[in-house]
């Protein structure tokens, strides 16, 4: 009876100890590029310290014999089978200006397609220590490297200053058209200018417009004053874009000092002007925007938050003084403008 306990304890032990034995991985060469080959020991002695601390993977270091290139896959796929590993693992640090990136890669052998990758930035060798004990705890798991947030591995790149990216501002004319459906159905021509600010992933403009300028007072002058912001969509040399704004408008439906007479008292521009904020909701493509001199089409629905005064002329016949009614709506419909920056 108690032989068999002991058959059955040790059998027990040997199944656990062979569900969780380290796995034998092969490291290969670190690939130096624009580095001194010295680094590439020491990286190569920091990953086997963190890895042996990780006890998830037992490395077998390359050997000088071995005579491998760090980027042959080929080759180290061959000499991983030999040293009865299951995976491998392929690094490169790869000097760029003042900046080194590094790429980490695990492969099972025999498979083409790495099973684990990662790439992260150095901004000095003393960034490889981070660096390295970092792709240590994750390699070979659902974790990057990248996305490691423990404060003690950050990097001298990751505290440094990023770099603002650069705007591009254009000043211009637009040529718009005003299509109010309120308080009727009418079309009115105007200009504008504009400063239009290009942040890459984001467009902003400040714009001030004018229409219906002319001599016709039953249309009202409109004016306003917008503040947009837009979301491009990509980057190409002519790019689409949607979003809004706010604009600060003015209407008026009479421009002169002339008194207008409704049948039971006089009144005059102030009784047909109105302001307040007022909103707009479109989008347009930005053309020829890698150059110094840009057009921008847009439309935009707009609609005003306060009423807007008007007239209505009213047909008493030939002898009798013609008598106007004042009628208030909220003014809203589309805006179309064809405009030239610099």
């Amino acid at each position: 009876m108690m032989n068999s306990i002991k058959k059955l304890l040790a059998a027990s032990l040997a199944l656990a100890a062979s569900i969780y034995a380290s796995e034998r991985v092969y490291l290969a060469p670190f690939n130096m590029v624009g580095l001194n080959p010295d680094f590439g020991v020491a990286a190569e002695k920091l990953m086997n310290a963190y890895a042996e601390d990780d006890g998830r993977y037992i490395l077998v270091n390359h050997a000088e014999e071995d005579s491998l290139k760090g980027d042959d896959r080929t080759a180290i796929n061959k000499k991983a089978i030999e040293k009865n590993c299951t995976k491998f693992i392929m690094a490169e640090f790869t000097r760029l200006g003042e900046n080194v990136i590094t790429s980490f890669k695990l492969y099972d052998i025999n498979n083409e397609s790495a099973v684990w990758s990662d790439r992260l930035k150095a901004k000095n060798p003393d960034d490889f220590d981070p660096i390295i004990q970092r792709v240590a705890k994750n390699i070979g798991t659902k974790n990057k490297a990248t996305n490691d947030d423990d404060i003690y591995t950050v990097t001298e790149q990751e505290t440094k200053k990023p770099k603002r990216k650069g705007v591009t501002t254009y000043y211009g004319l637009n040529i718009l058209g005003n299509l109010a459906l309120a308080p009727e159905a009418d079309m009115a021509a105007g200009l504008g200018f504009f400063m239009f600010y290009d942040a890459r992933n984001l467009f902003f403009s400040m714009d001030l417009s004018f229409s219906n300028l002319g001599e016709n007072k039953e249309k009202p002058t409109m004016c306003d004053i917008a503040l947009s912001i837009f979301y491009p969509f990509g980057s190409s040399n002519i790019t689409p874009f949607v979003g809004g704004g706010l604009a600060y408008s003015w209407r008026t439906s009479n421009e002169d000092d002339d008194y207008y007479y409704n049948g039971r008292r006089y009144y005059n521009s102030d009784d047909l002007s109105a302001n307040g904020l007022s909103a707009s909701l479109g989008g347009g493509v930005m053309f020829n925007r890698a150059s110094r001199i840009t057009f921008i089409l847009q439309a935009k629905y707009f609609v005003d938050f306060f009423s807007t005064p008007y007239y209505e002329t009213k047909n008493v016949g030939k002898d009798k003084e013609p008598e106007f009614e004042r009628k208030t709506s909220h003014m809203h419909g589309f805006r179309f403008s064809l405009g030239l920056g610099f």
